[in-house]
């Protein structure tokens, strides 16, 4: 959607989150560990942080896939009993890999599953939008939210071979995301964005998408699947490539305490700027201001979300206003590739 001299703007938060593998948030309990507790332990690899309760309020929810671990029943039930909690009036949600019966010919033909599933999972589906959530298959959504903002969503669930799973493919795949789309959905990461994958040392991200990103320039790509990928990256376009120059990681940088690169002084200074980001539950980046602002085929804001929320897109209306994005992102830290 091109911006007119008519278009106003609407300042839109969306909260970004991924591969939660039908986990929900972590409620506080009397007299339990609080996030300070947690985050002062030595290993802080697979502690909760800002994955608790209660998430944080937005115009729009991304879930980015991996929304089961083995599909069964219950991660759907759960998963879905979470979106729909979640304070915002539109939950968008993409299939990752994990998410076999979301693939019909690939639960059927190829795992094996029983027909019956495919029909209870529609139905937790179906369920779910009564209260806003809307599964997205892939191609391009256009939605008015409700504070009038318009928003261009591209979604895609598939990702590279590899280990046997659904939405997978073998010789490249056709992400044709239209140009001036305002966010990108996809489970898998780009080439070379945040997609080192600790289990096998290699770079998973898919050449496909990031050929398809860098012509459509979307003002979000927003991607999980790669539990290790830890970061914001701030792209500014010359052409189809990236401008190194004024390009640069944003948002959670500096933020993961590491034994081996930091000494005990470094490590704990990390340490507290990831207490203050848990206790927001989210990093929050205003895309509409500043030195993170995003101009619609200028820049792209690349956000891998294993648990996020972004706060501010301008929205356009024709009349009303296109999505302008602001952003938090909530983390709930895991290692290794989904």
């Amino acid at each position: 959607m091109s911006e007119t001299s008519a278009t106003q703007h609407v300042k839109t938060r969306i909260l970004i989150i991924s591969d939660t593998h039908g986990s929900k948030p972590k409620p506080k309990n009397k007299g339990g560990p609080t996030t300070d507790d947690e985050l002062n332990e030595k290993d802080v690899s697979r502690v909760t942080t800002g994955w608790r309760e209660p998430l944080p309020e937005a115009d729009v929810v991304v879930h980015c896939g991996d929304l089961t671990k083995r599909t069964t029943i219950p991660e759907f039930e759960n998963t879905f009993s979470m979106l729909r909690s979640i304070n915002a009036p539109l939950k968008l949600v993409i299939a990752g890999n994990h998410d076999m019966a979301l693939h019909d010919d690939y639960w059927i033909n190829e795992y094996g599953g029983p027909a019956d599933t495919l029909d209870k999972v529609k139905t937790i589906l179906q369920e779910a939008e009564k209260d806003g959530v809307r599964y997205l298959t892939e191609g391009v959504h256009v939605l008015t939210l409700q504070n009038g903002a318009l928003l261009k969503v591209y979604a895609s669930p598939w990702t590279p071979s590899y280990g046997g799973w659904a939405f997978q493919y073998d010789n490249g795949h056709d992400f044709n995301i239209p140009k001036e789309t305002d966010v990108a959905i996809t489970h898998g990461p780009p080439q070379g964005i945040c997609d080192f994958a600790g289990m096998t040392g290699t770079h998973a991200g898919c050449p496909d998408l990031s050929a398809a990103v860098a012509r459509a320039k979307p003002k979000i790509h927003c991607f999980g699947h790669i539990h290790e990928a830890w970061g914001t990256h701030y792209v500014t376009w010359k052409g189809n490539d990236v401008d190194e120059k004024l390009s640069r990681k944003v948002g959670l940088r500096g933020l993961r305490p590491n034994r081996v690169t930091q000494n005990e002084e470094e490590a704990n200074a990390t340490r507290v700027k990831l207490i203050e980001m848990s206790k927001r539950r989210a990093a929050h980046l205003d895309l509409t201001q500043g030195d993170s602002r995003v101009v619609q085929g200028e820049q792209t804001l690349y956000k891998p979300e294993l648990l996020q929320s972004k706060d501010s897109t301008e929205g356009s209306e024709e009349t009303k206003g296109r999505a302008s994005n602001s952003s938090s992102v909530t983390r709930r830290n895991a290692a290794g590739a989904a």
